[in-house]
């Protein structure tokens, strides 16, 4: 009892001091400890815009078209879509990577709307489907243009499992184009036309029917095609005018595409030996050649990207020589014409017959060598590959 009663009057005695010598300190050492967690004082304003916010410094323009079409923004819900659209893709980082792209596909795009009196707006369309980038949709959709397997075999695109053209650019353009244009002529709309172009020209159909509407910006469509059309007139205000909204890119800073030669052939047993043998390599001629979706290719007429650069190799006597005789053949022989085969020092018919998984038999009928199995060095052999010869 003696030692608790001693505990609490030095207690009570030693409380008051020590609040009182905490309190103090704390005066003193305010600015060290509690002043490190605020802002220092500054005398001039704050000019960080970055970090203020930079998409507040700006506004949609008062007029705004798609393809010589005026966008109505005096309708409320148009002008909110718009500015929707306009700040979602003016905040997104990929708009840089748009622009970047843009130097290796727009000159192309540019020259075919050009030829075909199109408008220049159409340009942005496969930026806002693809990001000129070669997509696969979950519907199936693919390619910088976004084509569906249907509507490419209809615009002519080869789509199989040797090849399919919704990856080669250029083809995949002039589909795209023409299926633009029929869709304007179906329409009598471009805004009605690219909006059935993401959607399908049925599904915009159906919908101006039922709604008893003739404008696309009446019309209640899905959230991706109702802000389609508002998308692609977005990325063509950023695009064209990039530096205004703050994006600093140099000349350097844009992608360019590599300096390539073209090659046609009239099939490949082997990808990967082909373009070794013509001095490039398989990883090479599938970048320049996406549309290539198999290790060979059928008989048929084929352009072939590959560098400029590119030599085909030098053959010894110990090499197989492969000639292409395309050049020399109209568009009817080339879909027929044989491999042609030089026999080199050590051939014999079934060393041959095996290389290219075809029988003696087929050689002797194709070279109409009678009873004769010997060969001539230096001879030329025909043999022809079809589908049920080329291994994936």
């Amino acid at each position: 009892m003696v030692m608790s009663r001693t505990f609490k009057g030095t207690l009570a005695i030693a409380l008051p001091i020590g609040l009182s010598f905490i309190a103090i300190l704390g005066f003193v050492t305010h600015g060290f400890i509690f002043g490190a967690t605020q802002r220092p004082l500054k005398t001039e304003p704050i000019q960080d815009f970055q970090n203020v916010s930079r998409l507040s410094l700006y506004r949609i323009p008062d007029t705004l078209s798609f393809c010589g079409e005026r966008m109505p923004l005096e309708i409320p819900d148009v002008r909110q879509r718009m500015e929707q659209t306009f700040y979602v893709e003016l905040s997104d980082a990929q708009i840089i990577l748009d622009l970047k792209r843009s130097t290796e596909y727009f000159p192309y795009i540019d020259q075919k709307l050009r030829d075909m009196n199109l408008p220049r707006d159409l340009r942005y369309l496969p930026v806002a489907e693809s990001a000129l980038r070669n997509l696969v949709s979950y519907r199936g959709a693919a390619g910088i243009w976004q084509f569906t397997p249907e509507t490419a075999r209809h615009y002519g695109l080869i789509v199989n499992s040797y090849v399919d053209e919704r990856y080669n650019f250029r083809k995949a353009t002039d589909a795209a184009l023409t299926y633009l244009t029929d869709l304007d002529s179906t329409f009598g709309s471009w805004s009605l036309a690219v909006a059935a172009y993401n959607m399908g020209s049925a599904g915009i159909k159906s919908s101006l029917n039922y709604q008893m509407v003739k404008s696309y910006y009446s019309l209640y469509l899905n959230d991706e095609t109702a802000h389609f059309v508002f998308r692609i007139v977005a990325l063509k205000q950023i695009m064209s005018h990039y530096k205004k909204y703050g994006f600093e890119l140099q000349p350097s800073d844009f992608y360019h595409p590599p300096e390539t030669k073209l090659v046609v052939i009239t099939h490949i047993y082997n990808i990967a030996a082909w373009a070794k043998q013509q001095g490039s390599s398989y990883k090479e001629l599938r970048e320049l050649n996406p549309w290539l979706i198999n290790r060979s290719l059928p008989e048929g007429t084929w352009a072939i990207q590959l560098p400029k650069y590119a030599q085909p190799a030098v053959f010894t006597e110990s090499s197989p020589v492969i000639e292409d005789t395309t050049d020399s053949l109209t568009s009817n022989e080339i879909t027929k014409s044989p491999l042609i085969y030089r026999v080199k020092t050590g051939d014999s018919l079934t060393r041959i017959a095996d290389a290219y998984g075809v029988t003696v038999s087929d050689l002797v009928g194709w070279n109409d060598l009678g009873v004769r199995r010997y060969l001539k060095i230096g001879e030329r052999l025909k043999i022809f590959l079809d589908n049920r010869d080329i291994e994936k």
